[in-house]
């Protein structure tokens, strides 16, 4: 068989070597069930004629929208096949963002929970540059959303290479014993390639078995069901993870957060988000260390990764095979390599930015271990600058305040104040556990988050975890941020624009309150 050149390929090279082995799982009404390596590629040959007999032409552009399930996979792979590019779209993403990416890319069709639907009859736009594969658009944490242009290249040299990082030896065959002793589950959102890349196409370059979770809210009893060996995450996960094996009663946290995970878990994955250090330290004394890595949705996404072998508290592990990695004069982190985009959709100009000499420029800053680790610092973006001239990384702290039981979700703050401030959204269990064990005279959750014996508590919280130099006001917000309202992307990356503009009455009176308390010393 000729060497792949589309994941559908390998699709088709994995259900001739193992045409009956369980290879897709999906959990539905909390029940699992599977399908074989030949059941998917008949249903992704069938729906790819569906395409083409419904007029899909070699790089037309389809839109994939809706929640993980075998019939997202399905979609994805047949429109691979079909030749054309797919433009997965988040399943909660509100109607005008849906058309103006349909409009953008000229979308000829749309696929949703499996159903086939034509759009309007149009030019189709631009023709799609050869090789293409996929148009992702960026979550858009800050600024507009770019569409990502990956080729078929792209996808395959990424999930190659992830593959050869994590295995314990790089000739680790396809469907090999390792392979075939790998369960992995999906409980991140496919649309968003962290998901698409780490689980389903490696899930595809190793040959093993993949279960998609029913949603978030079932991924516990998910974790019971499918017992996985493997599984990416986020560190909101893993600190809500921490909270609730803390919370268990059981002799040991180690226990409780291999049990939480169904029992076999043996490899933990993290990225998207800075990761506090006391959330690495009780996943390491548990015997079960968190494997960070970096990418981005540029690079096809992962850039370095760690592995039960070489990991180290603090970093994301080490770059890739093939992939290059620098740092320019400013520590901005530099990437070169063959998972790296062919550029934005439409937007030469973001194009032509987004590169420096052949380098592609991240936005992230950086630095490095003795040993060639590297360790993300920070965004340049995202610095706050104080109004006395000092400059912030707002990750980091936030990721300490959210490993705080007491604390469910945190925000810093601080652009142009003279001192930088964070909006806490406290644990409501720990809170009300709080108020009863007190006896707190309180009539309303508002009554509650002010008075002033619970204020003082999360004072010394949050300078226990950051210090008083590192947040100098706070204040505790009645609800979290959320998809839904646009304040947080779908793999629950802080949408910071839209919390601070949903919350500035608060902000401002955080800091009025600290300029009258100043006043009146």
């Amino acid at each position: 068989m000729p060497a792949p050149t589309t994941m559908a390929d390998l699709l088709a090279a994995n259900a001739a070597a193992d045409p009956h082995g369980e290879a897709l799982g999906a959990i539905v009404g909390g029940e699992l069930g599977w399908l074989t390596w030949g059941k998917i590629n008949s249903e992704v040959d069938r729906v790819a004629s569906s395409l083409a007999t419904a007029g899909l032409a070699p790089g037309d552009r389809v839109l994939l929208r809706g929640a993980n399930s075998t019939a997202w996979c399905i979609a994805d792979l047949a429109i691979a096949r079909a030749g054309g590019v797919s433009v997965p779209v988040h399943a909660s993403a509100p109607a005008p963002q849906v058309e103006a990416i349909l409009l953008c890319v000229g979308a000829r069709m749309q696929v949703e929970g499996g159903e086939l639907r034509s759009m309007a009859p149009s030019d189709g736009g631009p023709a799609s540059p050869p090789g293409l594969a996929t148009i992702v658009f960026t979550s858009g944490t800050s600024g507009e959303p770019l569409g990502v242009m990956l080729s078929h290249a792209n996808l395959l040299a990424n999930a190659a290479a992830l593959s050869e990082a994590v295995s314990s030896h790089a000739a680790a065959p396809p469907g090999g014993p390792e392979a075939s002793q790998e369960l992995r589950l999906c409980m991140l959102p496919l649309s968003h390639l962290y998901a698409r890349t780490c689980d389903l196409y490696t899930w595809l370059v190793r040959r093993s078995r993949l279960v998609l979770a029913e949603s978030r809210e079932t991924i516990l009893r998910d974790c019971a069901l499918a017992r996985p060996t493997a599984i990416n995450s986020v560190p909101y996960f893993c600190q809500k993870l921490f909270a609730e094996a803390s919370a268990g009663g059981e002799a040991s946290v180690g226990a409780s957060l291999k049990r939480l995970l169904g029992g076999a878990i043996t490899h933990c994955y993290s990225g998207g988000a800075a990761m506090a250090g006391e959330i690495e330290s009780a996943f390491e004394s548990a015997g079960l260390p968190l494997m960070s890595g970096y990418g981005l949705t540029e690079a096809a996404p992962v850039v370095t990764a760690s592995t039960l072998a070489a990991h180290r508290a603090g970093a994301v592990g080490r770059p890739l095979p093939g992939v290059e990695v620098r740092l320019d004069e400013g520590e901005e982190v530099l990437v070169r390599g063959p998972g790296v985009m062919m550029g934005y959709w439409r937007n030469d100009a973001a194009t032509r930015a987004a590169f420096s000499d052949g380098w592609l420029c991240t936005g992230d800053l950086g630095a490095w271990t003795d040993d060639g680790f590297l360790i993300i610092t920070g965004r340049k973006k995202e610095l706050i600058v104080l109004s006395t001239g000092k400059k912030a990384s707002p990750a980091a702290l936030e990721a300490k305040l959210a490993a705080s039981p007491w604390i469910e979700q945190a925000i810093v703050v601080g652009e142009g104040q003279p001192c930088l401030g964070a909006l806490i959204v406290p644990n409501p269990d720990r809170l009300r556990a709080e108020v009863r064990r007190r006896r707190l005279w309180v009539w309303s959750k508002r009554g509650a988050l002010n008075h002033p014996h619970v204020r003082a508590l999360y004072a010394r919280e949050i300078a226990s975890r950051v210090g008083t130099e590192g947040v100098g006001v706070f204040t505790l917000i009645g609800r979290g941020f959320s998809i839904e309202r646009g304040e947080m992307t779908p793999k629950l990356s802080l949408r910071r624009g839209a919390v601070a503009l949903h919350f500035a009455p608060e902000i401002a009176r955080m800091y009025a309150q600290r300029r009258t308390d100043a006043a009146n010393r």
